[in-house]
């Protein structure tokens, strides 16, 4: 979605009159070229249609922001203020009823890779109602109706929100498309578990919620690229005082590209992006707070099929490729003991 900005470089001032004739001439046709750069689907009222399973790569470079667009977002992700970049539309109207999903990948390993937000909104006869909006995992899920049109707004987020400036205040290079959730699990867990490591007793209890999907490997291949779309919690209390600290995560796991090395042993090349840690005291104050992308690699022996439950991760394999935002708890090397005894303990 960018990075084709066109910039209009100074202009000298020419001492005749034709030379200020060609200046103007020049700015005019530099003018011209960039209004024909906007992208088509630039506004809502003109979206690129969409057609179920078809994913339709986009770049939103030359993209701007409509006074109607949208402002803020407080969705299923959590809020994502604007003010918001380089918005492109697009829209699709539901043959039948069913569980619609919306992929809507922007940091897939490419040179113009960018943080966005996705709108969803159903059209209806005086307008538009937001069905969601997501940031830091961008897709969204929802049941659809026969014959409604559902709009979708693609656009940057603001480096203020993201702290990767890199990777914000503009648009850029996107990939967007509309499936059906029939090949989609969802899953959901409770868990409860005690520990006393610390000196004191840890009672904790998790739960968590997400969307596994396995998509099929490219040219026969057996391996599956892997998506899960996940959120969890976990509140953990000191039952000696009562004190407690809260852990929450949500976020996307994408495998991007699977190479074969020989045999059964891949290369694979995942992201995850979203805020997949954090960490709060019982007084709000967040003790980490990790938030933007996390592209690595890592060696994997698949056995030669589609199960994952029998994969053999290769040793020594797993690197960190690039971290664009702010992963404190990731790159955290210290005693976990010593971060949780100043807040229970």
């Amino acid at each position: 979605m960018i990075r084709s900005i066109v910039r209009l470089g100074a202009v000298r001032r020419g001492r005749a009159v034709g030379a200020l004739v060609m200046t103007v001439a020049l700015l005019m046709a530099t003018a011209q070229a960039v209004a024909a750069a906007v992208p088509s689907n630039d506004l809502v009222s003109a979206p690129t249609k969409l057609a179920l399973g078809v994913a339709v790569d986009y770049n939103s470079a030359d993209a701007t922001i409509s006074a109607s667009d949208p402002t803020s977002c407080s969705g299923s992700h959590g809020d994502f203020p604007g003010p918001y970049y380089a918005s492109v539309w697009f829209s699709y109207t539901a043959k039948g009823a069913g569980q619609l999903s919306l992929s809507a990948p922007t940091t897939q390993g490419d040179a113009n890779d960018f943080l966005a937000i996705s709108f969803v909104y159903q059209k209806t006869a005086s307008g538009m109602t937001l069905i969601d909006c997501t940031a830091y995992g961008n897709d969204a899920t929802w049941p659809a109706s026969p014959g409604a049109t559902y709009l979708i707004m693609e656009a940057g987020l603001d480096s203020a929100v993201t702290e990767a400036p890199e990777l914000s205040d503009r648009g850029g290079h996107g990939t967007i498309a509309i499936t059906r959730s029939a090949n989609e699990a969802h899953y959901s867990y409770v868990d409860r578990f005690t520990y006393d490591d610390c000196g004191f007793t840890v009672n904790g209890q998790q739960t968590g919620t997400g969307t596994f999907h396995l998509r099929p490997g490219h040219q026969g291949d057996a391996t599956p690229y892997l998506f899960d779309n996940y959120e969890w919690h976990i509140v953990s209390t000191n039952p000696a005082n009562g004190k407690w600290f809260r852990e929450d995560g949500q976020g996307q796991y994408r495998d991007l590209h699977i190479t074969n090395v020989e045999g059964t042993v891949y290369t694979f090349v995942s992201q995850e992006t979203g805020r997949p840690y954090t960490l709060t005291d019982m007084d709000g104050n967040k003790v980490f707070f990790d938030r933007g992308r996390l592209l690595t690699t890592f060696q994997v022996d698949t056995k030669g099929d589609d199960n994952l439950d029998n994969d053999e991760f290769i040793e020594g394999s797993f690197q960190l490729l690039a971290d664009n935002g702010s992963h404190p708890f990731w790159h955290f090397e210290g005693e976990w003991c010593d971060v949780i005894t100043p807040l229970i303990g």
